[in-house]
């Protein structure tokens, strides 16, 4: 589905950052892919194996194993005339990087299957056993959306810190990821997350 309006809010944001970053890098894009019911991804699943066209997913619509499930996640595609999945130029692996500057995942880095042109909110991991396991259900997982965005919202004194000019610092095997920049310090595990002030000059 091509409806980025049914994915997360801060995913919305965040894409829309992008293609404004990608036209001033003369890397112009649009988004396509984005939120999937389990029907269009029992659809995509069956590519390749019993539809005809190459394997393009390993999740499975009934299994919620996509982002795309739990709107975290959309595609892009070229917007400059040359072909919407054409390669050529490291085109996707230069939109990869500013999607990952703003603080993206992008699928270009995943070991199977490499996604290039998908990008992801990070937080839960590149799965969604996180998400699985915190919220077991889309439905549920969807109730935290206004929640978070008010939280946001309540914490005027809180630090202005720019998603840009956040730092991945580590990242551990067990989901651990710290974040950082030079005035707030962000550490989240798979069971909740950490935040505090870091030192100021």
């Amino acid at each position: 589905m091509r409806d980025i309006t049914l994915c997360h809010p801060r995913l919305q944001a965040l894409t829309a950052q992008l293609v404004d970053k990608c036209v001033g890098a003369g890397l112009p894009i649009k988004i396509g892919e984005s939120f999937r019911s389990v029907a269009e991804q029992d659809a995509l699943y069956a590519q390749g194996r019993t539809q005809p066209g190459s394997i393009v997913t390993n999740a499975r619509g009934s299994s919620y194993s996509s982002q795309h499930q739990w709107g975290i996640a959309a595609d892009f595609y070229r917007a400059d005339g040359k072909g919407a999945y054409n390669e050529s130029g490291d085109y996707f692996k230069k939109v990869g990087e500013l999607a990952k500057n703003l603080g993206l995942g992008w699928g270009g880095d995943w070991k199977s299957i490499v996604d290039k042109p998908h990008v992801y909110l990070p937080d839960w991991g590149s799965g969604t056993g996180i998400l699985k396991q915190k919220y077991g259900t889309f439905e549920n997982f969807k109730k935290t959306w206004a929640a978070e965005d008010g939280a946001a919202a309540s914490q005027p004194s809180a630090p202005q810190v720019s998603i840009t000019d956040l730092k991945e610092v580590k990242s551990g095997v067990r989901g651990l990821c710290i974040l950082a920049s030079p005035t707030l310090i962000i550490r989240t595990t798979p069971g909740g997350a950490d935040s505090g002030s870091g030192k100021d000059g």
